[in-house]
């Protein structure tokens, strides 16, 4: 059961921003009386791209990852052919497709093992400072460990100017997680507003009888918001539990953080 007392500080990561007020999404009664009575845990980060705001809740449990490791996967691609000048090939292209916009198991290894393994996502996590993820040393990238905070930091290398990944490699893996296919947009994509676009990517994996592992990570942005989120669960009873309490999560977030004085 996560306790409701668990709550995270607020981390302000600049006080520059729009004129309208921030609110932390799990600083709502309702929700913190849901999460403290869901079963297994329950992890989330939210970065407000307007406010530069970051809100954290129990951001720091370590969780695996399941196919959210994908983007990972992808992104660690895009980083290393950035490094010799070079773009994806055509075959390159077609596994990165599948494996985001279908979530294909098998293209996922491929370009996996054709990176480097955990070796290789290793290096590029410590690179965006990743400190609490573990790719899998024997190669079961879907039983990698990270937390929401570390999966925040990869949203933001992914969705947001750096130095890591130029502007043609964010868009590039932005527009595939755009696109993923009608059967898995759920999760953080829950209880926006019509006119939102949603950039994710689920994760859902049963690790032992009635012990699911669910996620879901992206980039949200419509009418007066444009954040990042990622919500991981784990010791779910089933896979339709766990999305629950990521879509509760998520429509809460959408709510507060359109708020106005």
């Amino acid at each position: 059961m996560v306790s409701a007392t668990a709550l995270a500080a607020v981390a302000v990561l600049a006080s520059a921003g729009p004129s309208w007020a921030a609110v932390d999404p799990f600083a709502n009664a309702s929700l913190r009386a849901y999460l403290a009575h869901r079963r297994g845990n329950v992890s989330a980060a939210v970065y407000d791209i307007s406010r530069r705001t970051a809100y954290l809740y129990r951001s720091h449990v370590p969780e695996q990852t399941a196919s959210i490791m994908k983007v990972d996967i992808l992104a660690t691609l895009l980083h290393e052919r950035q490094r010799i000048g070079l773009g994806l090939t055509p075959a390159q292209q077609s596994l990165a497709r599948d494996m985001i916009e279908d979530s294909d198991n098998g293209d996922a290894q491929k370009l996996w093992d054709e990176e480097g393994g955990s070796t290789a996502v290793g290096a590029f996590d410590h690179e965006a400072g990743m400190d609490e993820t573990n790719p899998n040393a024997a190669g079961y990238w879907g039983l990698s460990w990270t937390t929401a905070r570390d999966q925040l930091k990869l949203l933001r290398r992914v969705m947001l100017a750096n130095r890591l990944l130029d502007f043609s490699s964010r868009a590039y893996e932005y527009e595939l997680m755009r696109h993923v296919v009608a059967s898995q947009r759920w999760g953080v994509s829950a209880g926006v507003g019509r006119d939102a676009t949603v950039a994710l990517k689920n994760g859902w994996l049963p690790l032992h009888p009635g012990d699911w592992q669910v996620n879901s990570i992206g980039k949200v942005a419509g009418s007066r918001h444009r954040y990042l989120i990622a919500v991981l669960t784990s010791g779910q009873p089933t896979e339709g539990y766990g999305i629950a309490t990521i879509q509760r999560i998520a429509a809460a977030t959408w709510r507060a953080l359109g708020r106005t004085r």
